[in-house]
């Protein structure tokens, strides 16, 4: 009798085991288990009739379009003499491109229409300086960071000791000049309700209006603060280390697509593995 109760045990434990492997019934050997396959068929790794990802469309038409505003020191920006795009995020687009083997072809938008464009398909990529946010992040999917930031003003140098708290700006006296339709418009919306603000069209023209003195403060990126003081002995990028905010720039995509996304991910990995990125912040923000 102990045999008999050994031998059964035995087998219930084999058959037991056996399910997980997609076999179950009199037959262990032969019969399929329909549940098992299904999870199978069903599980991340396994995709049938999958659409095909922008990454293949980008490598088939030999081409990725790149959407940028060209407004936005040191990342983008179209010079009027030679009608080119330069920046630190242009030349990161163009190592993109050689990666894929494709060659690049910019696609001019703005801050507003930025995702509107994306999401209308006019462009595969969008980057020049893009602040990395859960807002975006629900419309299309945002890289990783590839820098630090955070929100800070550009003054006047004479100033640099007048600026120095959101309390200082937020005065109904203090005149502050923004670009429209990005992070920092929304910075100044949400914390500079009292300052006297005005929406400038062209955020190259912000700098200079705020060292002719036509605006006291321009709040935009730490990076793009202290280019513009650098280039600018009138201007003065307060508060770099110390920013109001802590933000990151990425790229962004259209959401949804697992392949070109990943691709995206490793891509800047890479980068950052093989120390471009450096080369790229030394190049153009030291």
């Amino acid at each position: 009798m102990f045999k008999n109760w050994k031998k059964g045990l035995l087998a219930g434990m084999i058959s037991i085991s056996l399910l997980g492997t997609g076999y179950v019934g009199h037959d262990l050997i032969s019969t399929p288990n329909a549940l098992a396959k299904s999870a199978s068929e069903n599980a991340p790794g396994h995709q049938k009739n999958i659409a095909a990802s922008q990454l293949d469309k980008i490598m088939e038409r030999g081409y990725i379009r790149v959407g940028m505003t060209g407004d936005y020191k040191p990342f983008t920006y179209l010079n009027p003499e030679t009608n080119e795009y330069e920046g630190y995020d242009v030349d990161a687009v163009k190592e993109l491109a050689k990666d894929l083997g494709v060659k690049v072809r910019f696609v001019s938008t703005t801050w507003p229409d930025m995702m509107k464009d994306l999401q209308a398909d006019k462009f595969d990529i969008a980057v020049g300086g893009v602040t990395r946010n859960t807002a975006r992040q629900k419309t299309a999917y945002v890289s990783q960071g590839y820098i630090t930031f955070g929100k800070v003003p550009l003054i006047r140098a004479e100033d640099k000791d007048k600026y120095l708290t959101i309390e200082d700006i937020n005065k109904p006296s203090v005149r502050v000049g923004v670009n429209p339709g990005g992070t920092n418009e929304s910075f100044v919306r949400q914390y500079l309700t009292n300052a006297n603000v005005t929406v400038v069209q062209n955020n190259l023209d912000i700098p200079h209006l705020v060292a002719d003195g036509t605006y006291d403060v321009m709040i935009t990126d730490t990076v793009e603060a202290m280019t513009y003081a650098k280039a600018d002995p009138r201007l003065y990028a307060a508060l770099t280390d110390k920013p109001f905010t802590k933000s990151e720039k990425g790229y962004m995509i259209p959401r949804g697509d697992f392949i070109y996304a990943s691709y995206l991910e490793m891509w800047m990995d890479e980068m950052k593995l093989q120390g471009k990125f450096d080369v790229l912040y030394k190049k153009w923000m030291e």
